[in-house]
């Protein structure tokens, strides 16, 4: 544990002086400093815009926001791989929002929600049969991209909160209640979607 701690320590030292080096002009060295992260930034993206060119694309409008903002970015708020994170988040919902096309998608209101108790909703969620995982992606591609993304990055990520609040600019209680809500809403679709196959 200590040796990773020293580890994480090092590089984040590194980091530090490598964007002091390009803010004080060897601006060829942000290659070398995007290149640690350009992967997680296209993962991300293309979560939301599948055509891998079209996420391309966007990958490098991240990445030249980036280049254009570093003198912005503060250390003491964020890691620069969570503030990175942010700019490829909200560059790829103002993406998708201005191309998306409509998704037939099942309401649920809310006393729906509010009626089924949180056991039921991760018995039904924590089912990891093949029938009941192709329903969950379903149920998922169901979400409005905020939620889709929120999701993906805790469970499927495992990244903090606190990381999470920086990312999307929501604060900790906030997306403590929303990821529960997202849970719960995601155990009634994945009904509905049972229960429309029975018919």
């Amino acid at each position: 544990m200590e040796k990773e701690t020293v580890t994480s320590a090092v590089a984040l030292r590194d980091e530090t002086l490598l964007i002091r080096r390009i803010l004080d002009g060897q601006t060829a060295l942000f290659r070398q400093l995007a290149g640690r992260y350009a992967g997680q930034v296209l993962r991300m993206v293309a979560r939301l815009i599948p055509s891998p060119e079209e996420a391309e694309e966007v990958t490098q409008d991240v990445l030249f926001e980036a280049y254009q903002s570093l003198a912005r970015y503060d250390a003491q708020k964020a890691s620069f791989q969570t503030w990175l994170l942010s700019i490829a988040y909200h560059t790829a919902l103002k993406h998708y929002r201005q191309r998306r096309k409509h998704i037939a998608t099942i309401d649920v209101e809310q006393q729906w929600l509010d009626a089924i108790p949180d056991a039921e909703a991760d018995a039904l969620l924590d089912d990891t049969t093949a029938h009941r995982v192709a329903l969950m992606e379903k149920a998922i591609d169901q979400l409005k991209p905020d939620d889709q993304m929120l999701l993906n990055l805790y469970y499927f990520d495992n990244r903090p909160v606190r990381d999470i609040a920086v990312i999307t600019s929501h604060d900790e209680p906030y997306l403590y209640s929303r990821l529960q809500w997202i849970r719960k809403k995601l155990a009634i679709i994945i009904k509905t979607l049972e229960s429309n196959e029975e018919r």
